[in-house]
């Protein structure tokens, strides 16, 4: 009898596994099936830019995986000063040196050290999805900025100073666009905070810790290795108190110097080669680290004529 039970045990075992063999060979069988109806994956449109970096912007663009780039970037002071100070050439300047890495396809890591407040930074960026031919209409990418701000005094904070009030935050997404061979757009959608901030700069009106921003990039190729280029920013401070917004009803078209950012706008000439690119522009902004761009961009306004001039350059090495 034991004898008889064991046999049934095992004929059963083996119907069980047999079973589920065959469920497993008709879902492999299915499975390959369904990938061959699949269509192939439509190919890849060129970047819509050159360069990660985009005068005072980042771009959806990342370089190749274990890519290394050094950045140099430098903004003169404004021009207002005329012959003075050669318009802007031996004025305030603000500069900032930075490497990024690509360790994977589509991810880049970088870090900053900056001039002005010596705000030492961390960026990270991430393109997730690609344009392509007849398939995909955009380009999608994901910025993000941490500044540390090392200058200012621990009174600069005020009251019940933390080290956490000299951190600042970005984040970015940004939507891009090649409509032809010779040109590209890009929208930027971005959100600026500061931990902390010195009222005094705003005459205790409207500190802005936290700003939201509207950004638009465009690239005109006239070569294969030169382009025009321009870019227009609208930053919208979050958080306006009451009395700011009634004595400022007008505040992104009339502003009073100091008290809310300015918008910002930059043109000028792009040369890229395979390792290198060179931008030389006239812009408004004189911070470089993005969060101070936006958020930090008080001091005068482009249509008024607040202008300087900067430049950048990158290199790359791969390994």
């Amino acid at each position: 009898m034991n004898k008889t039970f064991t046999m049934t045990i095992k004929k059963v075992f083996l119907s069980i596994l047999l079973f589920f063999s065959g469920l497993v060979v008709a879902f492999s069988q299915e499975a390959a099936d369904s990938a061959s109806a699949q269509p192939a994956k439509k190919p890849l449109e060129k970047s819509p830019f050159e360069s990660g970096i985009f005068m005072d912007y980042q771009t959806v663009n990342v370089t190749p995986a274990k890519t290394l780039e050094f950045i140099l970037q430098h903004r003169f002071g404004n021009i207002q000063s005329g012959i003075k100070d050669i318009y802007g050439l031996w004025g305030a300047s603000n500069i900032r040196l930075g490497l990024n890495f690509t360790p994977i396809k589509n991810l880049m890591i970088g870090i900053g050290t900056t001039k002005n407040y010596m705000v030492q930074d961390l960026q990270v960026k991430y393109t997730f999805l690609h344009q392509r031919k007849g398939g995909c209409p955009l380009t999608i990418a994901y910025y993000g900025d941490l500044g540390l701000d090392t200058k200012t005094s621990n009174t600069g904070y005020g009251m019940d100073y933390k080290f956490s009030d000299r951190f600042s935050w970005y984040h970015e997404f940004m939507f891009a666009r090649r409509f032809c061979k010779m040109f590209s757009m890009q929208i930027g959608l971005s959100y600026s905070h500061f931990n902390k901030v010195d009222t005094t700069v705003t005459n205790g009106v409207a500190p802005t810790n936290d700003v939201a921003s509207f950004s638009l990039l465009g690239r005109l190729k006239v070569s294969p290795q030169s382009s025009v280029i321009l870019s227009f920013e609208q930053p919208i401070v979050v958080n306006y108190d009451p009395a700011f917004v009634v004595k400022y009803p007008n505040h992104w078209l009339s502003i009073k110097s100091g008290v809310a950012p300015y918008q910002n706008v930059s043109l000028g000439w792009e040369i890229s080669t395979s390792t290198h690119t060179f931008q030389i522009f006239m812009s408004c902004a004189n911070g470089i680290v993005p969060q101070y761009v936006t958020a930090k961009n008080n001091t005068g306004s482009f249509w008024n004529g607040y202008i300087l001039f900067g430049f950048n350059l990158t290199r790359l090495w791969s390994f």
